[in-house]
């Protein structure tokens, strides 16, 4: 419990709404209310030790407490890969008709309208401090009542990344590269999906973090409900600045001098955690090139690639558009830029993770635009 926003009454006193400031949109990180534990606002008074109301007093209209899970619970993951089921639970008034969970202040886990309890379950997939809010609504749809919680998400004990991968049954050999951490190559297809050098059969040379290769098995359960089986790549590891490379940033070697990137920073590129997508191969033959475009129709207005552009493609590009903005919608990636993002990726797709840590910017899906084509600075 924590952060508790309610209007009503309690015993003849007047409760007024409540005003939290919004923190970090990284599920990772201290809730909204600040700190590392939610700050319970309590019910007039008239609430127990748990903020909840207490003996048979009757609830407010629009009080909403969640009770499960409690503050601070841990949760272990456990599976191939590894989850941990969150389920939540809220104690709400008679005015509460519907219950919105949510993370990362724009990303839903989804909604229950099962009165009382408003039961949810949503498997976690990274593990790490984790806080989610519950939004209530009354019988007119009108948002009346939140309340936030803070809990853990624990990943198996001595689970490694790379036995993560073992767990998988990936082929792979390890690999050392600056500026990648557990660095791996691919020897073989992932998860029922080839990610190739260019346009070959072999599967990419090029060094990825391990947890970015984690990443593509989950990429690869996208494609193959789309009917693809392999993806032909530019490259995903060189060290350099972003935003695009020439002659003087160019891919640095380990005897190299370091790039001076304090203009723009480093590529995603720098780190194995990106990769670029030209090719794409159906399971029925087909091979569609996002260079060629009668493959992959280019759209003016980027902000618009998974709304009105998708809506507007036929064919071909029309499977493209829909894969990547499915894969967003998943949040696979933390973002991916097309050709119509900028000249820089004119002839790919370019999908990364970030520097560092879990692509938790991905699960920001601010409806209806997911992170397709929206980045602070391009990429490639």
């Amino acid at each position: 419990m924590g952060a508790l926003r309610i209007a009503g009454t309690l015993a003849g006193s007047v409760v007024v709404l409540g005003l939290v400031a919004c923190g970090s949109s990284d599920d990772g990180g201290a809730s909204p209310s600040g700190g590392s534990g939610g700050v319970d606002a309590g019910v007039g008074g008239s609430a127990g030790s748990s903020g909840g109301a207490s003996g048979s007093t009757a609830l407010p209209d629009f009080y909403l407490d969640v009770v499960k899970p409690t503050e601070g619970q841990v949760h272990v993951q456990s599976g191939v890969p590894p989850t941990a089921s969150v389920s939540f639970e809220v104690l709400a008034g008679p005015g509460i008709a519907k219950v919105e969970y949510v993370i990362e202040t724009d990303f839903s886990l989804g909604e229950s309208t099962q009165a009382p309890s408003f039961p949810l379950s949503y498997p976690y997939e990274y593990p790490g401090d984790r806080w989610a809010e519950a939004r209530g609504f009354d019988h007119s749809g009108a948002q009346v009542a939140t309340d936030i919680v803070n809990f853990v998400v624990k990943a198996p004990a001595a689970t490694t990344c790379l036995a993560q991968l073992d767990q998988l049954g990936v082929a792979y050999t390890t690999t050392v590269a600056k500026g990648v951490v557990d660095g791996v190559k691919l020897a073989g297809p992932l998860n029922g999906v080839l990610f190739a050098k260019t346009d070959t059969d072999q599967p990419s040379a090029d060094p990825m973090a391990c947890e970015f290769v984690l990443t593509l098995w989950k990429f690869a359960d996208v494609l193959k409900a789309h009917g693809f089986n392999k993806v032909g790549t530019l490259g995903s590891y060189c060290y350099r600045c972003c935003c695009a490379w020439s002659q003087t940033n160019y891919c640095r070697g380990p005897n190299d001098p370091e790039p001076d990137c304090s203009q723009n920073g480093y590529s995603n590129h720098s780190w194995g955690r990106a990769m670029d997508i030209r090719w794409l191969y159906k399971t029925t033959g087909e091979v569609y090139d996002v260079n060629d475009p009668a493959d992959f129709v280019k759209w003016s207005n980027s902000s618009e690639t998974c709304t009105t552009a998708l809506a507007a493609q036929t064919g071909v590009s029309q499977e493209l558009y829909s894969l990547l903005c499915d894969e967003a919608d998943k949040g696979v990636f933390g973002i991916c830029l097309t050709p119509n993002y900028n000249s820089a990726h004119r002839n790919h797709f370019h999908c990364d993770i970030g520097q560092s840590g879990t692509p938790s910017g991905s699960k920001v899906l601010s409806s209806p635009m997911p992170l397709v084509d929206i980045a602070e600075h391009g990429d490639e």
